[in-house]
């Protein structure tokens, strides 16, 4: 199928020291949003980085049919792009310079036509986010939400195939970090882009995705639909602990933590 994600027998780690081994998911179709969620330690953001190409991979991911793995940096970059969990501390610049560097910064090897055609790029972006009103605001007087969304706008800034987010809701009140799922999961439909997202809240995770990966101990202990793929044995083999697993009266999946196992 044509415009999907393949990710195919993958090993990733750290000196020397493998946390991902030889792991494969099943095809992932663009506009699909889909969160990988596990315990500490299961490889979840490992994965991310690998994907991302800021660490160095063994196997095949293919976007488009096109091999990312030993791709130079700038032809990756005009593919995929990444949002770590939290932006640099100190940054002395208003939220849409941080946008326009990030455009103009990154290694594709190609230029905007002009300083005015990325500052209206990178208007554009905000204005889909919902934070034009930011534009002229230091970031480092942002609050973290806010600050979330400027790391989102950065990501989004050069019309990615595939956006891989690394816990973008951490640290987040209720409020922001359902705009920023709800927020994400659209942009991907409506731009048939790919989005990957590290996640440790399930709950969270259940409602935003087309799909949950699972991974434990470097490999992938469930995958499908939310629905199918979180269950209480699920729940007690990964993360041990005993849970029920059900549908609220709106179709929601509902996840209530009985004790540790």
């Amino acid at each position: 199928m044509s415009g999907d994600l393949r990710i195919s027998d993958i090993s990733a780690g750290y000196r020397g020291r493998p946390v991902v081994r030889n792991l494969t998911l099943q095809p992932i179709a663009a506009g699909e949003t889909v969160a990988l969620v596990g315990p500490n330690a299961a490889g979840k953001s490992t994965l991310l980085r690998a994907l991302a190409g800021l660490l160095p991979a063994t196997g095949s991911v293919t976007l488009d049919g096109r091999e990312l793995i030993g791709l130079p940096l700038a032809e990756r970059a005009r593919l995929v792009s990444y949002m770590p969990q939290a932006l640099p501390e100190g940054v002395a610049l208003t939220v849409l310079e941080t946008v326009i560097g990030a455009l103009q910064a990154s290694p594709t090897g190609e230029r905007t036509a002009s300083s005015e055609e990325a500052a209206a790029r990178a208007v554009k972006v905000l204005e889909r986010i919902g934070i034009a009103h930011l534009a002229m605001e230091p970031i480092d007087r942002l609050s973290g939400g806010q600050r979330q969304l400027c790391g989102l706008a950065q990501a989004l800034v050069r019309s990615p195939r595939l956006l891989l987010l690394d816990e973008p809701t951490s640290a987040l009140d209720l409020a922001f970090a359902l705009r920023v799922l709800k927020l994400v999961r659209a942009l991907a439909e409506e731009d048939s882009m790919t989005a990957i997202l590290v996640l440790h809240d399930l709950q969270a995770a259940a409602k935003a995705a087309d799909r949950v990966v699972v991974l434990a101990h470097g490999d992938v202990a469930a995958e499908g639909p939310p629905g199918e793929a979180i269950t209480p044995g699920l729940l007690a083999d990964v993360w041990q602990v005993s849970a029920r697993v059900d549908r609220c009266e709106r179709g929601a999946i509902r996840i209530m933590v009985d004790d540790i196992v």
